[in-house]
């Protein structure tokens, strides 16, 4: 079977024994060639995840793996401008939203509030994704700015924490406080610190 990536071809042995070597093979080019890996394309078959699981099952049959790959510098200046613009417009929806649970919350809320939770979980994943990224100081326009957003992200993934166990409780007024007085100052915070890694010098995209 081929590898294909970054238009370089290695040849593979058909046998579940040659998967490991071959998707350290992908890895190495990824990190000699600043990429990140977005998919395996398998004789034509897309493949986003569990790919030593997924080759090994077709080891037999397989002609050619393809990794799709993208650059790092553009798709990490890409999420941070999404990011950057989410928490802009979400800015706008905190407050009224946190009204909502000071009085009583009706379907729409608690939909704002699962959407809220959606963009939370997002954010994370992002930051997560980005930071683990090998030499990223490379790639970040303040690095120093970058380590104070992932510390203000991980003080969200607490108080996400407490959102959940007040939804539980079904403690609205907790939540409302929650929303106000801890997420709203976070999200502020967060969008101080982006406007220094954002490629547009800190202007919301509409």
């Amino acid at each position: 079977m081929r590898l294909i990536i970054n238009k370089k071809n290695t040849e593979f042995k058909n046998a579940v024994s040659e998967v490991k070597p071959l998707l350290a093979a992908i890895i190495q080019v990824l990190a000699e060639d600043n990429l990140e890996l977005s998919h395996l394309l398998v004789d034509g078959v897309v493949v986003y995840q569990d790919y030593e699981d997924y080759l090994s099952g077709q080891i037999e049959t397989i002609a050619e793996v393809e990794a799709i790959t993208l650059e790092l510098k553009p798709l990490i200046e890409e999420t941070l401008n999404s990011a950057f613009d989410y928490i802009g417009n979400a800015l706008g929806l905190l407050k009224p939203l946190a009204e909502a649970y000071y009085q009583s919350p009706g379907p729409d809320a608690w939909k704002r509030l699962a959407e809220l939770f959606e963009g939370l979980g997002w954010l994370l994943n992002t930051m997560n994704r980005i930071d683990q990224i090998d030499q990223l100081h490379v790639f970040i326009l303040n690095y120093d700015i970058w380590n104070e957003y992932v510390q203000t992200l991980v003080d969200l993934n607490d108080k996400i924490k407490e959102l959940e166990q007040a939804m539980l409780n079904q403690d609205h007024v907790l939540i409302g406080d929650l929303i106000l007085y801890e997420i709203l100052p976070i999200f502020e915070a967060a969008e101080e610190k982006l406007r220094f890694l954002v490629p547009t010098g800190g202007a919301h995209v509409s």
